[in-house]
């Protein structure tokens, strides 16, 4: 068996592409009916990442399960974005694991340390446990990914600094206010990422949030959260009302300087406002002249990961030192489970041989002097395989699963299928 995992993020496409995957909910689903050698697959699909993690049996390597996942990403979503695809790449083994105890860690989240990843992780691993996608290799794994997870937030200072973007966007557009009662804010934005924003805006005590969206979905939207949808021909009287704008479309420049002036002329005044936007886009929803405003202070995304991660590189190797522990716990355990065929051969070998000479001594001898022959040859045997069975869990966790299995056919003429 194999972990592989097949993914894209926001480092190798646009928010915008990745969102163009939204509906794929039912991939692992898929792919598990479409091969049977994929026993078991659990979906990530966040804002800025999406990742299929599949345990897939022997004799199906990782290009094939890449090929597959492209197929049925297409059937599903046939207007999924080119890029997406191009972006998707496949990990596997040993390097797939660390990479999601990695990003489990929010480790390779635009925020270093992101406290939304882990939460994300856990229910996209209950959601597969529940539909029973799982496979006990896979529930081995994510619990150690989320223990370790828990772990690098517990000891160390990156499961307090790390934020998510937003927290730290609205940080810098605030300047550090947390409490935002009394403040009317603007949400350009209706995906996955949105959700993260308005539970932050929720969390400082914003008087109202509008949500305005491009692609119409604001209603929606606002079916299942705290907002008020703007309809889409409104953008500009929503903008008046504002005192806040926070974008996270991805679905490029959606507020220009045209639109900000229509409905805030002021704001070309020097000196006269300020205006705090917040773009949260790796593509950019704001046009780079609205920054040139003199009463607007737009917060971009790199501003954000630059005050998030420019002052924790001690803090990230810590938390990296303790992934790596993490990982190598995790591969020496599963290392480990391969002795188990190896140890249960080599008892029974020995158990039969003690049966049959306890069985011969019954025949020749008394039962008071059988029965002591009996304890004593259990006794021998179990200290005998002792040492052997140990050594042999010792040298599977180092990864010398063939030479212990090549050493009990030598010794001892004992076949052990790999």
């Amino acid at each position: 068996m194999h972990i592989h995992v097949v993914g894209v993020d926001h480092e190798s496409a646009s928010l915008s592409a990745l969102a163009s995957v939204g509906p794929a909910d039912a991939l692992a689903a898929r792919v598990m009916a479409r091969e049977p050698a994929i026993a078991g697959a659990v979906l990530l699909s966040t804002c800025n990442r999406f990742e299929l993690v599949t345990d897939v049996c022997d004799g199906t390597d990782a290009d094939t399960v890449l090929a597959l996942v492209r197929r049925e990403l297409e059937a599903l979503c046939p207007q999924v974005d080119p890029l997406m695809l191009a972006g998707l790449s496949v990990t596997s083994d040993e390097a797939a694991v660390r990479h999601l105890f990695t990003v489990g860690a929010g480790l390779l989240s635009a925020v270093i340390g992101d406290k939304q990843v882990a939460g994300q992780l856990r229910r996209a691993y209950e959601s597969a446990s529940e539909r029973g996608q799982c496979t006990a290799r896979l529930h081995r794994l994510f619990h150690s990914c989320l223990h370790t997870s828990r772990t690098v937030a517990s000891t160390t200072s990156l499961g307090a600094v790390g934020r998510s973007a937003a927290g730290v966007g609205l940080d810098l557009a605030t300047r550090g206010r947390a409490d935002l009662r009394g403040t009317r804010v603007l949400l350009v934005g209706t995906g996955s990422f949105a959700r993260v924003v308005v539970a932050e805006l929720v969390s400082r005590r914003a008087k109202e949030i509008m949500c305005w969206s491009a692609s119409g979905r604001a209603p929606e939207f606002a079916a299942h959260h705290q907002v008020r949808p703007v309809p889409g021909g409104s953008l500009v009287a929503a903008l008046r009302e504002a005192q806040l704008v926070v974008t996270c479309s991805g679905n490029g420049v959606v507020l220009d300087e045209q639109t900000v002036l229509a409905a805030r002329p002021e704001l070309a005044a020097p000196a006269v406002a300020d205006f705090p936007v917040v773009d949260l886009s790796l593509a950019g929803d704001v046009a780079a002249s609205v920054a040139q405003l003199p009463g607007v202070r737009v917060v971009s995304l790199a501003e954000v990961v630059a005050k998030a991660n420019g002052t924790q590189a001690e803090v990230i190797e810590e938390a990296q030192r303790v992934v790596e522990h993490g990982v190598r716990e995790y591969l020496a355990k599963e290392r480990s489970r391969a002795a188990d065929p190896l140890v249960a051969a080599l008892r029974q070998h020995v158990a039969m041989l003690v049966d049959a000479e306890i069985a011969r001594c019954h025949a020749k001898e008394s039962e008071e002097v059988a029965a002591a022959v009996e304890r004593s040859l259990r006794h021998a045997a179990g200290a005998l395989l002792h040492t052997p069975m140990v050594r042999v869990s010792q040298l599977v966790e180092q990864g010398r699963l063939e030479e212990c299995t090549e050493a009990l056919a030598t010794l001892f003429g004992i076949e052990v299928e790999q």
